[in-house]
């Protein structure tokens, strides 16, 4: 009787501290001062994508050129290559750890735009200019695979789960909205009534993405009007609990705030 009002959790007790983990991991390894002095909530609206492309290809590199702002990557050489023209060995793409090196090599000057072996190639899908939280979180998440690689600390997990570390990194860059919204929850009924090309394969649950979004939003005291103003319906009643359940774990809250690592690998103008 007395368990009908027993409080369930939103997520399970393992989830909860891997996500802390993650976050904590992610201001060690590249810099709890440029999380707190720079990163913001980024929001799928003109106020932070502005300007359009006269075709998908300039969409596509104004997209990823604003996402590199927001991560403080500016200063990577990058292009934004649909996916459908790429006709090589994707093993021949160079990495980040190459076009560093071609950076430092050049000494930051402007040569690299005649050589692609000096950039580091993002994919898209055409078909995502028309749902640009998308593009957006696909373009940072590769951001993240390729700045999580330059990681001084051991990750804390598995390799299989990497690719959910790299979500949280995104998240703690700003991008969790995107994330949160673009995730796909599990389909019911007719298989054929979304497009594949339209979706994001994530790893993350949407509910363990909008969890990572309340951490966020604690350590950096935004607003939660701020999130729920663009966050799909169905995620905000649970965001609104994750905040008060987040700020519950004090001992967990405290071991984040307590980090204290400068900027390791990102610039910002």
């Amino acid at each position: 009787m007395f368990g009908l009002f027993k409080k369930e959790p939103l997520l399970d007790d393992d989830s909860i501290e891997w996500l802390f983990e993650a976050f904590g991991w992610t201001l060690r390894n590249f810099g709890s001062e440029s999380f707190y002095q720079h990163t913001t909530l980024i929001t799928p609206t003109p106020k932070h994508f502005p300007g359009s492309g006269t075709s998908i290809d300039e969409m596509a590199n104004l997209i990823m050129n604003q996402v590199k702002a927001y991560t403080g990557l500016s200063y990577w050489p990058t292009r934004a290559l649909d996916h459908h023209q790429f006709q090589g060995d994707p093993n021949d793409v160079a990495s980040v750890h190459q076009m560093l090196q071609a950076l430092a090599n050049e000494g930051g000057g402007t040569d690299l735009a005649d050589a692609s072996s000096g950039y580091l190639t993002l994919f898209y899908e055409p078909k995502q200019v028309g749902n640009p939280e998308v593009m957006i979180a696909n373009f940072s998440h590769a951001l993240m695979i390729h700045l999580a690689s330059l990681a001084k600390l051991a990750p804390p997990c598995e390799e299989e789960l990497l690719p959910h570390l790299t979500e949280v990194m995104a998240v703690t860059h700003g991008f969790g909205l995107m994330f949160a919204n673009s995730a796909t929850p599990h389909r019911g009924g007719c298989g054929s009534c979304r497009s594949a090309a339209m979706e994001r394969v994530g790893s993350l649950s949407e509910r363990e993405v909008a969890y990572a979004l309340a951490i966020f939003c604690v350590l950096k005291e935004v607003p939660e009007k701020s999130v729920t103003a663009h966050l799909k319906k169905s995620l905000k009643g649970f965001f609104k609990k994750s905040i008060i359940d987040v700020n519950d774990h004090a001992e967990l809250l405290a071991d984040l705030r307590s980090v204290e690592t400068p900027a390791l690998f990102n610039k910002y103008d």
